[in-house]
């Protein structure tokens, strides 16, 4: 008789975790922002997490770049349009684990579009916290098209071209907390 494994229940510690993004700006250099509020969740049966089941909601509003007028305008409905769409939300489809590397395929809605989205992760390592808790790290990285998710506005400056790019740079350092 084969024996089911028993799933493991891990829920993103907000503390020790940076969901950041980035885009070039005047198509130079990058220009970084981050949503500081956010939950998810991760279940698993496989210590290296093949297989698992993931979800993340982020709150739009929660939005800061380190520059209240940009952050302002991201909350607008030029960008995130947070009064109308509140959150962004994301679930995995598949995790797969191949040497050491994890391939995640699922979903992401943003300002009420849902559009497939590959993650590319690392399983940094589980261990015990200070405080007896199992701690699991992970770097997640994933691009995108904002104008997939009709984030489009934009500037064009002088003769030089475009603002804003419309490739969208996803780097998360998530750390998950196994609940008992």
């Amino acid at each position: 008789m084969e024996e089911t494994k028993k799933e493991a229940v891990w829920v993103i510690d907000p503390v020790h975790t940076r969901i950041r993004f980035d885009t070039k700006y005047l198509l130079l250099t990058p220009v970084s922002g981050w949503f500081t509020q956010f939950e998810g969740s991760v279940i698993n049966t496989e210590d290296n997490f093949n297989g698992a089941r993931a979800q993340l909601t982020i709150y739009t509003n929660s939005v800061y770049t380190g520059n209240e007028e940009r952050d302002t305008h991201l909350r607008s409905a030029d960008f995130f349009d947070t009064a109308k769409f509140p959150v962004i939300t994301w679930k995995s489809d598949q995790v797969t684990v191949q040497n050491g590397k994890i391939e995640v395929t699922g979903s992401i809605t943003i300002k009420g579009i849902e559009q497939p989205i590959t993650l590319q992760a690392q399983h940094l390592g589980s261990t015990p916290d200070p405080m007896g808790n199992t701690k699991a790290g992970f770097a997640v990285d994933a691009t995108l098209n904002r104008k997939d998710f009709n984030i489009t506005w934009n500037q064009l400056i002088d003769k030089h071209g475009l603002l804003l790019s419309d490739e969208v740079v996803l780097h998360c350092d998530v750390q998950l907390l196994k609940l008992p």
